[in-house]
């Protein structure tokens, strides 16, 4: 089944289009909708797509941006333009971000089946290959994306060591070393084109002789390294972010990076990324344009390469049902919890303003305006505020009193929408087994276009509808993992995944670590 996305602003032309998109005979399903590119980059996040249909001149974020932003995310989607007359130059532009079909509005229902059973075809042409990339590549990129792919095994799905060994002999990869580094490298790319950035990485990356490396998004990039010699690697991966900024410095002046633990064996890979991940997250914003290096004598804090969140789904369940006077109390009960010695830490303090941030903007029931945000930005300085424990005090508890005052101030506008989050909730626990259960067919069941339920959704339970779905589907797993001897293969099938590798990825995402090693965990315990 081929999923279809449509992007477009005009909401009776879009109507139109989906209207076709649900008449196509054949394995195309229409997967949701969006009126700006902004909207649509976030739910085909989620959705993960096969085909997006966009138009190009839309606010916010144009076609152009979106394409070349979910280009950049997910290489393998297949896109049509859909765009009038007038956008011929646009058209052109177009092309250069891999565009696979362009068509004229008024666009007719025998245009579009045509075109979107050509992208089919190239994606069908495509696994019939054996790659699962993208069509229409030469001998040496299909090389070069099987070797992204085998390093993403390696650092997400921790297949089998034969296995992987075999695959890595097969692609000429000499990976058995004694020693193995995993670098992060961040660029700040807010003012860049992101097609360009990436491209201009992957052409510094082959002329530096570095094939081992994926991009983990349009501004950060994951680089493993292996050798007999420890010195000769930190010596490797220094020079490599000297070439990166040197080769990067008009479109990237800013270039950060994390080097993981250093591991003994391919297998230990895996944990060694993880950890540099997370301390990328923790200190990006704090330690711009520098090389942190954990296995460096210096040491680096220890509470910041365990940190996540405090403000995790309790506090995020208290603060629910919480008005303004309530939010010393809660903020107090984290301060001098059994993780408050955590905050002694001045970029654990910073870490965690930044996520009280991203809570008070999901409390606006239509988030903050810009007005809004510079407001905040003005009132709260974040690097004055984790200066002291008091400080940072003094500012999260600001921080949420303004935004639920906020949100008193606005809730008029959300008024009724708790009673079809609920009935939305209701029938994803009720059907949450059932594979094809998706945001559309529940927006449907409560009679909302997928859009406008993404965004209420979102907004009234403080998380997107396929992270809550997602967690039935986890919570359902567990229970069967530790109290039934059921097959991955069945449990998956069970839980609404039809296919057993999906759900391993899914749940290791999720809950850190794999089925298989979940359940013996608990079975151990």
């Amino acid at each position: 089944m081929y999923q279809i996305f449509v992007v477009e602003d005009e909401l009776l032309i879009r109507q139109n289009i989906r209207n076709m998109v649900e008449k196509m005979q054949g394995p195309y399903a229409f997967c949701g909708e969006a009126s700006d590119g902004e909207m649509a980059l976030s739910m085909i996040q989620e959705l993960m797509p096969d085909i997006l249909l966009t138009d190009i001149r839309m606010p916010f974020l144009d076609g152009l941006g979106l394409i070349r932003h979910a280009k950049a995310l997910m290489p393998w989607l297949k896109v049509a333009i859909i765009s009038g007359y007038g956008d011929f130059e646009y058209a052109q532009k177009a092309i250069s971000l891999g565009v696979d079909q362009y068509l004229l509005k008024p666009v007719r229902q025998a245009e579009l089946v045509q075109a979107v059973e050509a992208m089919a075809a190239q994606i069908e042409k495509t696994k019939a290959a054996g790659s699962g990339m993208p069509g229409g590549m030469d001998e040496g990129e299909v090389r070069l994306a099987l070797r992204r792919q085998w390093l993403e095994q390696l650092l997400y799905d921790r297949p089998d060591l034969d296995q992987l060994l075999e695959k890595a002999q097969a692609l000429g990869l000499d990976v058995v070393k004694a020693h193995y580094l995993v670098t992060i490298v961040s660029f700040d790319s807010s003012d860049a084109d992101q097609y360009q950035l990436r491209n201009a990485v992957q052409k510094t990356m082959e002329e530096a002789g570095c094939g081992l490396y994926r991009f983990n998004s349009s501004d950060q990039m994951t680089y493993l390294t292996c050798d007999s010699d420890p010195d000769l690697l930190n010596e490797r991966v220094y020079q490599l972010v000297t070439i990166l900024r040197h080769e990067l410095r008009d479109l990237c002046p800013v270039v950060t990076a994390v080097i993981g633990p250093r591991a003994g064996r391919l297998g230990a890979v895996s944990e060694a990324y993880h950890a540099a991940a997370g301390l990328m997250k923790a200190v990006r914003n704090l330690c711009v344009g520098k090389v942190i290096n954990m296995n460096d004598p210096s040491p680096v804090s220890p509470e910041i390469t365990r940190l996540e969140s405090p403000f995790g789904e309790d506090f995020q369940r208290r603060l629910q049902y919480a008005g303004p006077e309530d939010v010393p109390a809660l903020i107090d009960d984290i301060l001098n919890g059994p993780d408050g010695d955590q905050f002694e830490s001045v970029l654990v303090r910073y870490n965690a303003l930044l996520s009280l941030f991203k809570t008070a903007a999901c409390l606006a029931p239509k988030g903050p305006s810009a007005a809004e945000k510079a407001g905040i930005d003005r009132e709260f300085d974040l690097t004055a505020a984790s200066g002291s424990k008091s400080a940072f005090r003094e500012a999260a508890v600001g921080i949420l009193q303004r935004a639920l005052r906020e949100q008193t101030r606005r809730s008029g506008e959300t008024e009724g929408y708790f009673y079809v989050i609920t009935r939305a909730q209701r029938y994803a626990q009720e059907h949450f087994r059932d594979p094809d259960i998706s945001l559309l067919s529940t927006a449907r069941h409560v009679g909302m276009s997928a859009a406008y339920f993404s965004t209420v959704f979102s907004q009234t339970a403080g998380q997107s509808f396929i992270s809550y779905l997602t967690g039935l589907r986890m919570d359902r797993a567990k229970e069967l993992l530790t109290g039934t001897d059921m097959r991955l293969t069945d449990i998956a099938m069970e839980i609404g995944y039809n296919e057993p590798n999906y759900f391993s990825h899914v749940f290791r995402k999720t809950v850190g670590m794999t089925p298989k090693e979940y359940r013996q965990r608990h079975i151990s315990q």
